[in-house]
């Protein structure tokens, strides 16, 4: 192996990294957007509900006055049926009936009296999440847009490693790209390993004597006897 292929070697290595590295982050974008929309869904149903218990709350104040107008219709026909009762015992049933329906409409007053209130505080809290909800919104949506504006720049520059990577290729004879792939697919991390201290990096054994001695006497790279990457060593 020749300096030159030494050299497009490394470089390839340090390609593929940057690739590894942007697909990885590439990878988890997606899922990350798709978390913030789920964040700005349950931002705006939170606020429906409180919409929808204000609603319900209307409904059934508007039931409460409409049972109060048949009450009252109740009580006028009670109040005729008095000018024309004949008997005593008639008579102190119409009023007894009177008061019952005159009690049910206070009980229903207060029913509304306290529906209204509770509807006041609720219209309040609206007021109040509805603004906290339009700035949570507007957070999200900012940090979807740059989410999604470096997942096109990452999904860019990942187009243009690649392009070099090709081209790298093109200057490696087909039994050395080959065997740098076949020693990526073993160890599933660099496939070269930089000798510090007579140590390859990649596996942090000791480089036999005789292996070392060679590295230092040329350029050429040697595998490693014990994980099998290749050996770099810079004598510069």
């Amino acid at each position: 192996m020749d300096s030159n292929s030494v050299k497009s070697l490394l470089a390839l290595q340090e390609i593929d990294t940057k690739i590894q590295e942007i697909s990885e982050k590439i990878k988890f974008l997606p899922k990350s957007i798709e978390t913030l929309h789920k964040e700005k869904e349950s931002a705006s149903i939170h606020f429906e509900q409180l919409n929808k218990k204000l609603k319900e709350l209307d409904f059934i104040k508007k039931e409460k006055e409409l049972n109060i107008q048949d009450l009252n219709s109740r009580i006028s026909n009670v109040e005729k049926a008095l000018e024309k009762v004949r008997t005593n015992d008639e008579y102190k049933n119409l009023l007894r009936e009177k008061a019952r329906a005159e009690e049910s409409i206070l009980e229903l007053e207060d029913e509304i009296l306290s529906i209204m209130e509770e509807m006041e505080q609720l219209k309040k809290t609206i007021q109040i999440k509805e603004k906290e909800k339009e700035k949570e919104l507007t957070r999200i949506d900012e940090k979807i847009r740059k989410l999604e504006n470096e997942e096109r720049e990452l999904s860019l520059t990942l187009s243009e490693l690649q392009k070099e990577r090709e081209e790298l290729v093109k200057l490696l004879k087909p039994q050395e790209y080959s065997q740098y792939e076949n020693i990526k697919k073993r160890v599933k991390t660099k496939p070269i390993a930089i000798v510090q201290d007579a140590t390859c990096t990649g596996c942090y054994m000791i480089i036999p004597p005789k292996v070392f001695s060679e590295l230092l006497k040329t350029e050429k790279m040697l595998s490693c006897p014990n994980c099998g990457r290749y050996l770099y060593y810079d004598n510069k």
